[in-house]
């Protein structure tokens, strides 16, 4: 028996009144977690690993923003257009009772390249809800590592639906990439979500110190990164230049949820995670400590 679209968004209204939300927030989540549901049950679940805005939505319990962007790791599948376009194909295909149509007519593939050393593919598709259409990018990345391993973790159903079973990047990898790009980037860096990120993972996550020096270590080293003696955002007058204050408060404003976070406090809790590690690093010393999240500290 198929599902009526109309009681979908009636149930989907309700839940917005119930928690205080946006319809077409809620109507996007849905969106988002019937496509995740469909590469789970399909024989690609192994094949794509979860990373991104999404994730962090997921793992931080809404402490982040949801976005119609789903990042994507690929692992043991080519970067041609071509094939990826057969593969969502593929996907969209993949049936499902909930009311949603992914127009696999109007699936696009298409290069992306932050810069020369990575080149990843875009996918864009057209999903229905009866007469309601959402556009959703999928931003596919190759050739990164995680470390220790993809984790495999359950997408929550909005409906009380069959929750989804994916790949996930580990909050180790998650935090070695965002933390990669400081060190590259250095004043450059205006991806100010970055640090609230990794801000955020230790306040309320424990960490292995070994793993996470491991996966800061092979993502440096994956990508070419050079290690300075004197890294831009550990220094005193970073978090007082006025480009990254600026930066900051633009990112607050539009960012609900981190309106009472100061740049300057949030600097100063990354240098307390992060800096021994990277001290080890840079002197080639094994980092042995645990990260307690309750006293925010290395033991």
């Amino acid at each position: 028996m198929s599902v009526n679209p109309a009681s979908i968004k009636a149930k989907l209204k309700n839940l917005a009144i119930k928690e205080n939300k946006q319809f077409d927030y809620l109507l996007t989540l849905y969106f988002i977690e019937r496509l995740l549901y469909r590469v789970s049950i399909s024989k690609y679940s192994k094949n794509f690993v979860l990373k991104g805005g999404l994730l962090l939505y997921t793992i931080l319990d809404e402490k982040a923003r949801a976005t119609k962007d789903i990042d994507f790791l690929a692992k043991q599948i080519n970067n041609e257009l071509k094939e990826l376009k057969s593969i969502f194909n593929e996907i969209c295909d993949v049936e499902s009772d909930d009311a949603i149509i992914f127009d696999k007519s109007t699936i696009i593939s298409e290069r992306i390249k932050e810069d020369a050393d990575y080149e990843g593919v875009r996918i864009k598709v057209l999903a229905y809800l009866e007469k309601t259409r959402k556009m959703f990018l999928f931003d596919i990345g190759f050739g990164d590592v995680v470390i220790p391993k993809p984790v495999e973790m359950e997408y929550p159903s909005l409906l009380n639906k069959e929750n989804s079973r994916i790949f996930a990047y580990s909050l180790e990898s998650v935090i070695s990439e965002k933390f990669e790009a400081m060190i590259y980037l250095a004043e450059l860096n205006s991806r100010m979500k970055d640090f609230y990120d990794i801000y955020s993972l230790c306040k309320n996550f424990d960490f292995d110190g070994k793993i996470l020096q491991k996966a800061i270590t092979e993502t440096f080293n994956r990508r070419k990164t050079i290690l300075p003696e004197n890294p831009t955002v550990f220094s005193n007058k970073f978090p007082d230049l006025k480009e990254k204050q600026l930066q900051w408060t633009a990112f607050k404003k539009r960012i609900k949820f981190a309106s009472d976070a100061e740049f300057y406090d949030v600097l100063s809790k990354i240098r307390i995670f992060l800096f021994s590690i990277y001290n080890c690093i840079l002197n080639q010393q094994n980092f042995n400590k645990s990260w307690n999240h309750t006293t925010q500290n290395w033991r």
